[in-house]
């Protein structure tokens, strides 16, 4: 069976919903565009002087600690740096987060929605050439879907959406677990991209927030450790070259 990239995420707001990308022209040694660009933090957890450099994910909100974001849904115009913040599917909010005015408007938003949640104001933070990934190093997420569905079947008998898991590039056609062999070094290729396999992705609680409900339903990484004896799904990728990969691409595993 024919291993093919079924699907493109980003997360232009670190701990908010994902966006679907029709294709992505990936640069050699950088994370997805706009991934992870953004950060929501109040005072409290970054001190006055906010973010300017790369941080770990606890000094700000994210599912694992907030995990009522995941109620929001979120469209992105990379062009004009503009996030639409949605509530059951409707249009809440708007603001240009590259400009002062535009971030105040999604603050302003955030506050009254998380005033029972935070302690604090979220603020909407960025620093220069800095995407604010789980890792230091600018890596792309790579989620097999057969795990995830064995995973769900097997192990926790209901539906598990790969939301999750806030993966980026995520595949079909390999069996499940398959990608867990590959070894640090190896590489995979997109529409003739190379991408170097760096590491499997050890999943915390974050997980366990439903993308949908907002509720800690699964203790993943509990069922992780029963069900498959590791904390694993997915896989980071280092992209070595410049390319433009879309879903559909056919996926090869040197």
């Amino acid at each position: 069976m024919t291993v093919e990239l079924k699907a493109i995420k980003r997360y232009p707001v670190k701990g908010m919903r994902g966006i679907d990308m029709p294709d992505a022209k990936i640069t050699a040694h950088k994370m997805l565009a706009d991934d992870r660009r953004f950060v929501v933090a109040t005072q409290s957890s970054l001190g006055q002087d906010g973010v300017r450099e790369w941080a770990r994910k606890s000094n700000f909100l994210q599912l694992v600690n907030t995990p009522k974001l995941a109620e929001l849904g979120t469209e992105y115009d990379q062009d004009t740096a503009t996030l639409t913040v949605l509530r059951n599917g409707r249009a809440i909010c708007k603001g240009k987060l590259d400009d002062a005015m535009g971030r105040t408007v999604i603050e302003d938003f955030l506050k009254a929605f998380l005033k029972n949640d935070v302690a604090g104001t979220p603020k909407i933070y960025s620093a220069p050439e800095t995407q604010f990934g789980d890792m230091r190093e600018p890596y792309i997420s790579v989620l097999n879907l057969a795990s995830i569905r064995d995973f769900a079947t097997r192990i926790v008998q209901g539906e598990v959406d790969p939301m999750r898991f806030r993966g980026n590039l995520l595949i079909d056609g390999l069996d499940p677990w398959k990608e867990l062999e590959w070894e640090e070094g190896q590489i995979i290729r997109i529409n003739g991209g190379s991408f170097r396999v760096i590491h499997p992705i050890t999943r915390c609680k974050a997980t366990s927030v439903n993308p949908d409900t907002a509720v800690s339903d699964i203790n993943v990484p509990l069922m992780l450790r029963k069900g498959v004896n590791h904390l694993y799904m997915g896989v980071y990728v280092e992209a070595l070259d410049d390319v433009t990969i879309t879903p559909g691409d056919a996926i090869t595993i040197d």
